[in-house]
């Protein structure tokens, strides 16, 4: 029984004692884990001392050298100023020397290659308007309408010049070619007058027979006697020389060229103070200016009339093809109207006896 209790006891001493050596071993050698922790912890510390000395460096640097804008690498374009979505901006646009440059209008195309064909004859028309020019042929025949334009060259006396010095009246030599349907001059060569000369414009002053004119077509100064010879009307009927008074709108047929350019005849359309009548029918309408444009039926003409838009009663019926009569007095620049009757009544009866 003794022998027992004494092994019982030996075992739980060697049993402490086994226990109490692990314990010490577990002491004394640390683990590993908590080494490479602390290894890691050393490597740390050593970039945070380099950052921080780069960081001093580049901060000792930047007291000497100005800011510079960091650009962060993305790889795509960073605007210079970002631009809402809706905002308003504008982009400049190099189309100084592209095709729509150009003005179809304003810049003809070049005339085509095709067969000339020479015109000789009197110059009995020029329309500055419509840029054409009636040609009546040496020997006879049907008169041509030629057009032309700024392609057209314009010579006379072997120089360059421009439409203004084909008169009515003037020899001319027309190189033609057909343009679509129209007959067109490449060149115009001007030889002279022949016979008398056509023009209609107003009168700057008339001393003693002595008139100046200012002509409509190409604003030049036209000079001219008045002699017991001149036939002289005006729209009522004979008129004198004395009618002849600074602002009259004429038309005067004479000679140029001659010694005294005697004309041949006047006729006189309006003198300043005079009230005219108009009939015919309405080629244009502006009630906002208060301008309305008329084909008389008398001369054939067409003539500008000014009223005032807010007492006129029949403004508004006023259209263009409507038949009208007005009344109006020339101030020596335009005609004012002083009364418009709409003459429907008389233009349906006409066409109903038709």
């Amino acid at each position: 029984m003794k022998h027992i209790k004494f092994v019982a006891l030996l075992v739980v001493v060697t049993a402490t004692f086994a226990v109490a050596q692990n314990t010490r071993q577990t002491t004394d050698t640390p683990p590993e884990p908590a080494v490479q922790k602390n290894d890691a912890a050393k490597e740390g510390a050593g970039k945070t001392t380099e950052t921080a000395g780069d960081t001093a460096q580049k901060a000792g640097a930047g007291k000497d050298a100005p800011p510079r804008t960091e650009i962060p690498e993305t790889g795509a374009p960073t605007p210079m100023e970002p631009v809402g979505a809706g905002e308003p901006h504008t982009e400049m646009l190099d189309t100084a020397n592209g095709p729509s440059s150009r003005d179809p209008l304003l810049e003809p195309k070049p005339l085509p290659r095709a067969d000339l064909s020479l015109i000789g004859g009197i110059a009995r028309k020029v329309d500055v308007v419509h840029n054409r020019l009636t040609v009546e042929p040496f020997g006879g025949g049907n008169k041509y309408v030629i057009y032309y334009d700024e392609r057209t060259r314009i010579l006379s006396g072997g120089r360059e010049t421009t439409v203004l010095a084909v008169r009515p009246g003037s020899r001319v030599y027309v190189d033609t070619q057909a343009l679509g349907a129209q007959v067109f001059a490449r060149t115009i060569q001007v030889r002279g007058s022949s016979g008398p000369a056509q023009a209609s414009g107003q009168v700057i002053e008339n001393l003693g027979g002595q008139v100046r004119m200012q002509d409509r077509l190409s604003g030049e100064t036209i000079r001219f006697v008045v002699s017991d010879k001149t036939l002289v009307e005006s729209r009522d009927g004979k008129a004198l020389a004395s009618d002849l008074h600074a602002g009259s709108l004429i038309d005067v047929t004479f000679i140029p060229g001659a010694k005294r350019s005697e004309a041949q005849s006047i006729l006189i359309h309006a003198s300043p103070g005079g009230t005219y009548v108009f009939a015919g029918v309405l080629t244009h309408v502006n009630l906002r200016d208060g301008v309305l444009a008329l084909d008389n039926q008398v001369d054939g003409n067409n003539y500008e009339l000014y009223f005032d838009p807010v007492t006129e009663k029949s403004a508004s019926r006023l259209v263009e093809g409507t038949p009208v009569s007005v009344t109006a007095s020339f101030d020596g620049k335009r005609y004012r109207a002083s009364s418009i009757k709409i003459t429907e009544a008389s233009a349906s009866l006409e066409s109903s006896d038709r």
